[in-house]
């Protein structure tokens, strides 16, 4: 069944010693194992994370053959973002650890912010995000 941005969510094995903590995470590929990281600022976005990442017996984090589920780019996702105050219609950009920031730099577009402005005063709280306009390379 398709939910949310009219995408089905798709599942990826994470690269080893990485870990997803929730919902929002902006997800790169690795790019020579067929599987995906935390995005970093010169990544080419690849999907926005569902929830975290897959957990061994004992709920810890795996590090290793984890996977997580993820929702392609495209659309309106809500996106973790950087303590920053954002306005309707800014460019954000993708910054370490799967967050996003306001600043451009060398680092690849995720899209537009579509919120009525707000300032985020926590990294990783949730912003709207239309990922339509994301970097394909």
């Amino acid at each position: 069944m398709v939910a949310f941005t009219g995408n089905d969510p798709r599942t990826a094995t994470l690269k080893n010693s990485n870990t997803v903590s929730g919902v929002g995470i902006i997800l790169s590929k690795d790019g020579t194992n067929n599987k995906v990281q935390l995005g970093a600022a010169t990544d080419v976005p690849l999907g926005v994370s569902v929830g975290e990442s897959s957990r061994d017996a004992d709920q810890v984090l795996e590090t290793t053959g984890a996977t997580v589920s993820f929702f392609p780019m495209g659309g309106v996702h809500m996106v973790a973002a950087l303590a920053e105050t954002y306005t309707t219609g800014q460019l954000v950009y993708l910054k370490g650890s799967g967050r996003v920031g306001g600043t451009a730099g060398s680092d690849k577009l995720v899209g537009v912010y579509v919120g009525t402005g707000e300032t985020v005063g926590t990294a990783g709280d949730l912003i709207p995000v239309n990922t339509s306009q994301c970097a394909t390379a």
